[in-house]
């Protein structure tokens, strides 16, 4: 589970608190199928006045942190999220107060059950306290018997269950947390090696750099040469899809696990200034703060932003705007490296990138499901609405790289956009590319839509030829956006002809 910047595996038969103007989202560890429960509710409370008063915030300590696990009461919870659900959508007034009364008995048994899981020292919960001691002392000598005796748990178990829950041993993940730490040290400062060695907990340099050179692939020293300036990136996560390819770290970023996860998942660690990613400048001031702390020697900036907002930018330091909506993403990779002296790593990346162009498209002409005269109608929903997905990158990929025929409807100037099912009936498609918003309303929309005589009715549904896609990559248009689309679709090749 995902909540705002922290990360941690949420077990079957637990609940989760998540708190007003935060972010969550769930992951599937190892292509694990999930089914979750959310519920979104107010809280009221009693003021002077008789009247009750809906808190802008959470009151403290009326509900946990962290996991809560439910191992007494799975079986009742699980009863009551299914019959909220059924009750909620109820025409019958009384059934939909039948969901309320169940919610509140649901509440309480989770916040009664939370306290008995506290008191006997939940195992994820402790788990957790421990990650974050980890990432908090990792300058300290520290070893799994300290760690387990923290716990309260035996050394042997600790690291059993650590191992079972993170993925690696104790040990190893705590290298993981200080070499992480240590490229954060290293990034666009004059540090010398011995004072990073000694921050993040290791009082020999040439062993910490042996450790360094074994994880990255290439020594302390070399990383810090390479990484000597302070770049910043603002605006637009898709950016970080132009350094990633040309190997440069920012030391300021647009992170965030649900609006950048790609990128968050990939570079968090070694970020040391994370920018808000949450709607584009949507914290433009928080952000413009940070980077005057930064003091980055140069700032690329997205394509559009205000005029007064790049003048802000400029007396922090010289900017540079992308332009790639204009000059196409190749070009912009490759005018950026020439900028950052990066030309050998944009031009490694792209003879990997041209190889896996050539194979998808090599294996495109042996797939008789998916031949170059399939005709392809991207779309995406947005609540009831239906409307072509004419982004650059989803376009650039289906029609331009691979060669796809466009269904006719996306030639056609007379349909409205948005449009109807009944629309899709007149027009050829032999595939339909689907960008569903996640949100409840669209969801609920394409539920209804799945099951409706009209949908079911379109020749690419009963072929089988509808694919979902996810936000990202098929809403960005970088270089590493277009590269996994071009993957995606080779996987949906491979699935045809196993």
């Amino acid at each position: 589970m995902e909540r705002n910047e922290q990360v941690t595996r949420m077990a079957k038969g637990t609940a989760c608190f998540c708190p007003p103007n935060s972010t969550f989202g769930i992951r599937a560890v190892s292509g694990a199928n999930v089914s979750i429960a959310v519920f979104q509710f107010s809280v009221f409370q009693t003021g002077d006045s008789s009247d009750h008063a809906l808190c802008e915030g959470v009151p403290a300590g009326i509900f946990p942190e962290g996991m809560i696990g439910l191992a007494s009461a799975e079986d009742r919870v699980h009863h009551w999220a299914f019959s909220i659900y059924q009750n909620s959508r109820h025409q019958k007034l009384l059934k939909q107060w039948r969901a309320q009364v169940d919610f509140q008995e649901m509440l309480y048994e989770i916040l009664e059950t939370s306290g008995q899981s506290f008191n006997n020292q939940d195992k994820t919960r402790i788990l957790e306290k421990i990650r974050i001691y980890m990432e908090e002392h990792y300058g300290e000598d520290l070893t799994t018997e300290q760690l387990a005796g923290i716990a309260e748990l035996s050394p042997k178990y600790f690291a059993e269950v650590f191992k079972k829950t993170y993925g690696s041993g104790v040990m190893e993940f705590l290298t993981q947390i200080r070499m992480n730490k240590a490229k954060q040290l290293m990034l666009g400062t004059d540090r010398l090696l011995r004072e990073v060695a000694h921050q993040v907990g290791y009082r020999d340099e040439f062993y910490f750099s042996r450790k360094f050179k074994k994880e990255f692939g290439l020594s302390p020293s070399a990383y810090m040469k390479t990484h000597k300036n302070k770049l910043a990136v603002y605006g637009s996560s898709s950016i970080l899809g132009y350094l990633i390819p040309l190997e440069v770290t920012p030391y300021a970023a647009p992170l965030h696990p649900k609006w950048s996860r790609y990128y968050h998942q990939s570079l968090a660690p070694i970020v040391p200034v994370h920018l808000s990613a949450y709607r584009q400048n949507h914290n433009k001031e928080e952000n413009l703060q940070k980077l005057v702390a930064s003091q980055p020697d140069l700032i690329l900036c997205a394509t559009g932003v205000e005029p007064r907002e790049k003048e802000r930018l400029k007396e922090i330091a010289p900017i540079y705007e992308m332009k790639e909506d204009v000059i196409g993403w190749e070009a912009q990779l490759r005018e950026l490296a020439e900028l950052l002296g990066r030309m050998e790593e944009a031009d490694r990346w792209l003879e990997g990138y041209n190889r896996k162009r050539a194979d998808v498209c090599r294996k495109l002409r042996n797939e008789q499901d998916m031949s170059l005269n399939s005709r392809m109608l991207p779309l995406r929903f947005h609540r009831n609405e239906l409307c072509l997905n004419q982004g650059p990158g989803i376009n650039e990929v289906l029609f331009g790289i691979l060669g796809f025929m466009p269904s006719s409807l996306m030639d056609n100037n007379a349909h409205t956009n948005p449009f109807t099912i009944s629309h899709l009936v007149d027009y050829d498609a032999d595939h339909l590319w689907l960008l569903i918003r996640q949100d409840t309303e669209t969801l609920e929309y394409w539920k209804t839509l799945q099951s409706s005589p009209e949908w079911i009715g379109l020749p690419a549904v009963r072929a089988g030829r509808v694919h979902v896609l996810s936000s990202y990559p098929w809403r960005e248009y970088s270089p590493v956006a277009i590269l996994q689309m071009l993957e995606e679709i080779e996987d949906i090749i491979s699935v045809n002809n196993p």
